[in-house]
């Protein structure tokens, strides 16, 4: 079920990093034993995955050279709970996050030099329960062009699925955490405009 067409926010990329850093810390992934050894105090880790389909072709993601840098912005009612999470490679990402109810409100990602955001409501919940929380995959599929005044943009398609069977256990072990340690609370689109598989 394709979703209706929503065009995205294209900026500069000063612009739109200082706006999406208004408020609250950008967030690296956490992505060893020693990482997760550091964040442990301040929160449960949530991971996931995000898939960026561009023009029918998947994007790199990730911060190498030629990858696409990926922000998240999650948000909580309680400011000092919000983040902007980094997207470390392959799509993979790991925030430590205190227990409540998240938001995903917007996903950035460069494209040709220029930062395109789009709006997402997507919805999760970080229980105390669990030293890990596993929120789904995230696909994005949008269609780009360059214009005249610059990128034109539309989200075609937003998609969230539950890849634990393939993904949790090798992201668990490298936290050094077993299943568990774990819940699954896979996001949930606020607008009924995502599907789920």
């Amino acid at each position: 079920m394709a979703r209706p067409n929503r065009n995205m926010i294209v900026t500069i990329a000063g612009i739109l990093a200082a706006a999406l850093l208004a408020g609250c810390g950008t967030t690296a992934s956490i992505e060893s034993r020693e990482d997760f050894a550091n964040h442990a105090s301040t929160g449960t880790v949530i991971f996931g995955k995000f898939r960026l389909i561009r023009n029918g072709t998947e994007a790199n993601v990730g911060n190498s050279l030629f990858g696409t840098t990926v922000l998240i912005q999650v948000d909580n009612d309680r400011p000092e709970h919000s983040i902007v999470g980094k997207v470390g490679d392959d799509g993979e990402f790991a925030w430590a996050l205190e227990p409540g109810n998240y938001v995903i409100s917007s996903i950035a990602f460069d494209n040709r030099g220029e930062r395109q955001e789009t709006d997402a409501h997507l919805a999760f919940t970080v229980s105390g329960d669990h030293k890990a929380v596993y929120i789904g995959t995230i696909t994005l599929e949008a269609s780009l062009d360059s214009g005249y005044y610059g990128t034109n943009g539309s989200v075609d398609d937003f998609q969230i699925s539950n890849d634990c069977g393939s993904e949790c256990q090798a992201r668990l072990q490298a936290l050094g955490l077993s299943t568990n340690d774990m819940t699954v609370s896979l996001m949930q689109e606020q607008y009924q405009l995502a599907r789920t598989n």
